[in-house]
This record gives C-alpha cells, structure tokens and sequence, in this order.
C-alpha cells in the first residue's frame, strides 16, 4: 500500500478479468471441472486476513501475512479422479505502473528457478514461449519494480509452458501479457506461496529461495560485475541510506567515495600520462633520426621506455577498472526500487529520466535514437565529458601523424548523448559528477602534484641507470625486432 503508480493511483498488480488462475482436472464421474467457470461461496475469517471460497469441486483458501508481501494460498479438489493429470493455468498482465513504457516493457521478464538446474530467465519480445521441462521450485512475472511470484511448498509442478507477449496499448494500461500452463502431480491438497510485492533485494533475499536472483545485478556478458555490485555497490548503498534520507546526497557521497577508492590508480595514470608527455623531446629526436623506418623508430621507443621507467599502458589502467563498474552501476541505479519516485534537484524521480522539456510529435531520427524528451543530467555528463576529453589532450603526447586520434576522444560524448538520454537520472547524475571529480582531480594532480621539470630530470637520470628488468616491457621489444627482422627479410 506504501507504493503508487507514476499517476499517484493505487498500484494494482492483479486487476481485471486478465488476472485469473484456474485448475483444470476430471472428477470421479469423468467430467472435465475447470475452477475459473465454478460458481464459489466465500467465507472471510474473523481476523479479515483470510478468506476461504468453496464449491462442490474445489476449495481455495487465501490468507493475507500480518506484514509483508508472501500470500498463503491452497487449493483442495473434492472428488477429484486421482489417475488423471491436473492442470493450473495462470494468466497475468503487468499493469503501466512506471513514466516511461519502453524501459518498463524493456525490464519486465520472466524469471523461474527449476530443480536441479536453478534460476533462468527470458525477456519479452513480441511473442515468446519457453517450455519448462523440469520440476519448478517458484515461477515469477517480473515487472520493472515488481513481480508476482507463485511458489509451490513441495516439488509438486513437475513442468510448464510459458508464452509472453508485449502490449503496447497505454489505453488499456497494460505493458504485457504472460500465460504459464502448468503440469501438477496428483495429490490431495496443493498448498501455495504467493508473493505479490516490490523488487527489493534485502526483502527478496529474506524469504531464502533465491528470489533475490531475479533482480539484475549484472549486465549481459559482464556477468561478474554482480558481485562487484553485491560486495561494494549495495552495501555502500545501503550504509548512506540510513544515515541521509535524500537519496540524491547519497548518490554524491557514494560517488566520492568510488573515486576515492579508485584514486590511486588514478594517479599512477596521470603520473605516467605526465612521464609520456616529458618525453616529447627524445621521440621527437628518434622521429627525424628514422623518418619512415615505423620498426626501427618502435624498438627505440620501446628502449627508450624501459630506460626512462615509462610504462606506456600506464594511463590505461584506470580506464579498465572503471569500465566493471561503469556496467555495475548499469545495472545497479535502473534495478533500485530505492530510488522509484525519490525526488532530487529539478528531477522528479531519479528511477527515471529527468525531463526538462518534452514533445509529443514524433520525428524522424530524433526521436528514436534521442526520444521525444531533453535530460539536463545527461546534458550535464556530455558537457563535461567533453571538456575531460580537451583536458586529457593537453595532458598526453598526441600522434601527429594521425590526425583521427585527436577527434576520436570528442566521439563517445556525443554518442552517449542519444544512449544516456533514455537512462535514469540517478545514473546520469552519477556519470555527471564522477566527470566533475575527474577534472577537479587532474587540475589538482597537474597543476600543484605533478612537477613537469622534476619527472623529465628523474628520465634522464633513470636513462643513464641500467634499466630494470620488466618482462612486458622485454617481450614488446622483442616483438618489435622480431617484426623489423621480418620486414627486412621481406625486402631481400
């Protein structure tokens, strides 16, 4: 009851005749009996948190918990013939609860866990149907922030069918459809868990069936950034939300400290971004000493690395380990029902995109790599990742003989203009002041931490010191003779 829909309604999860479950199994005189044409009397318990409907041919009983989401349910069939099969069909839609339908269409999946083989899931597309070969411990119609779970208390469906389609209809309030026919063994009573409630990891991972798993913390083929959002992500997350109630202070702090635990890979980047750049007058000496010998200029280059103690790989470092949590946190911000209708600055509800200015006539192009909306977040994280790539520029030594590479670091900020636009504005602003921190962090680093005219005197001495022996550094080398032999070969 604490949630509303985007529209501030009541949100509904089971509603209308698209909602139904329905037993289907012939009784003693051969007759086909299916639940969903009985007519029922119902009989509410004195505590108003249970009711019990009977008929001549079955009796289902529901009973609500004192707290919490998990709904008892039991089905008890009278007279039923115990050498015939018994079905459930189970019909769900997932009611448009959420601002934007395609990121709750693009969210809403299908997610069951199967003995022996575990959990699984399939997104909905069009049309999608998938066999359930195996005894089902729990099937759940996932929603964006919600799902409807029905788990049996034995292991007593022995396999289903489910078929899932999308429903685009905003008039009808519906974003899919979902039917699970199911194949129950033959016993006198089914006794049932249904929960009907939001996405909450803590919540979901209390009831210990592995619920929690249908909630997705990792992102397509980065399937380990999981545990980097399970070890580090989520409880950081967690310890700010008790202590600050604006969800937005708590995205800031977490940003601060990400970076700060990152820091000092950060600064062995820019260290060795600064030795690269100091080193502009030997390469520019070993340029004009080859001219278009490309291998002889690359040997040399690679000894003059080793010499000065330069890694050239060194700056890319923290690049790699950003980029695990850059998809963790891909995965994190859209999944955190936390931050569902949570307000901040001119964003509404950080679960979502944050509009400042909207249309509805579709245009060509724009409107679907762009969408019909502006966020000022994303606006924001573009803006600034373009100064950070001007910043970073000045910072390292360019490739004058291939003018491209200067471009290339203005590319991605555009591109992300049309993905991050759609995302959630929790993510955007995160991305905008992990920017921020960034620049802050190479004005300081360069301007008052790394000495130019101190880093090229320690090269030089290090270049009359016999080089250290670092076997990647060796092994590039190597290869770069091993190429210049080749090529002479090649020439004779």
């Amino acid at each position: 009851k604490k949630f509303k829909t985007n529209l501030g309604q009541p949100l509904l999860l089971l509603d209308g005749p698209g909602n139904a479950y329905d037993f289907g199994f012939l009784n003693s005189q051969g007759q086909k009996i299916h639940t969903q044409s009985l007519t029922f009397s119902e009989n509410v318990s004195a505590d108003q948190r249970g009711i019990v409907y009977t008929s001549p041919s079955m009796v289902i009983s529901y009973t609500l918990p004192a707290t919490g989401y998990m709904i008892d349910m039991s089905a008890t069939p009278v007279g039923m013939n115990r050498t015939q099969a018994i079905t459930m069909d189970w019909s769900s839609n997932a009611l448009l609860t959420e601002q934007d339908l395609a990121s709750q269409s693009q969210y809403t999946n299908v997610s069951y866990n199967l003995e022996g083989e575990g959990f699984d899931k399939f997104t909905i597309g069009e049309k999608s149907t998938k066999a359930l070969e195996k005894s089902v411990k729990w099937l759940s119609f996932k929603q964006h922030y919600f799902n409807t779970t029905l788990i049996p208390a034995t292991a007593f469906i022995e396999s289903g069918k489910t078929t899932t389609a999308l429903e685009t209809d905003t008039s009808k309030h519906r974003v899919a459809d979902f039917t699970a026919n199911l194949a129950l063994k033959t016993q006198d009573k089914y006794d049932f868990k249904l929960f009907l409630g939001p996405n909450d990891f803590k919540l979901l991972k209390s009831y210990k069936m592995d619920l929690e798993e249908i909630i997705p913390l990792s992102y397509g083929i980065f399937g380990f950034v999981k545990y980097i959002n399970l070890w580090l992500i989520v409880p950081i997350f967690n310890m700010l939300a008790k202590i600050f109630s604006n969800y937005g202070i708590v995205i800031l702090l977490l940003t601060f400290i990400i970076r700060l635990l990152m820091s000092p890979f950060t600064y062995k980047s820019y260290v060795s971004s600064a030795k690269m750049k100091a080193l502009k007058p030997e390469m520019d000496e070993l340029k004009e000493k080859f001219g278009d010998d490309k291998q002889s200029f690359g040997v040399e280059q690679m000894k003059l690395y080793r010499q000065a103690g330069v890694n050239p790989l060194g700056g890319c470092l923290p690049a790699l380990l950003q980029l695990p949590v850059f998809f963790a946190l891909l995965s994190f911000f859209p999944n955190s029902i936390e931050l569902r209708q949570s307000s901040f600055l001119w964003a509404k509800d950080l679960s979502t995109y944050d509009s400042i200015l909207s249309w509805t006539p579709h245009i060509p192009i724009l409107s679907s790599v762009y969408g019909n909306h502006i966020s000022l977040f994303t606006i924001l994280f573009v803006i600034t990742s373009l100064i950070q790539a001007l910043y970073s520029m000045n910072m390292t030594m360019q490739d004058q003989n291939n003018p491209m590479m200067k471009y290339l670091p203005f590319i991605m900020p555009v591109m992300f203009l049309g993905i991050f636009n759609k995302l959630p504005a929790s993510l955007t602003y995160y991305y905008f002041v992990s920017n921020v921190i960034t620049l802050a962090l190479q004005f300081v680093i360069q301007n008052y931490i790394i000495n130019p005219d101190k880093i090229h005197a320690e090269i030089q001495a290090k270049k009359k010191e016999a080089p250290k022996e670092n076997k990647l550094m060796a092994r590039m080398a190597e290869m770069q003779k091993q190429q210049q032999e080749r090529m002479k070969n090649t020439k004779k």
